[in-house]
């Protein structure tokens, strides 16, 4: 939902407060790890995926 509306907004940051508001989620940084990781998992940013996470665990 993040991507979806970021161009609407001038940053980021500002795309998922609006975005936090909008689910009524309480933690801004909840929805901004959650962002991350999406990037993380899609290629967009380096990092390890939830994937990699869970083979490791194992």
């Amino acid at each position: 939902m993040v991507a979806e509306v970021r161009g609407d907004y001038p940053t980021e940051s500002a795309a998922i407060n609006a975005v936090m508001v909008r689910l009524g989620i309480g933690s801004r940084e909840t929805l901004r790890k959650w962002v991350r990781q999406d990037q993380i998992g899609s290629g967009q940013r380096p990092g390890t995926t939830t994937e990699e996470s869970e083979q490791i665990r194992r």
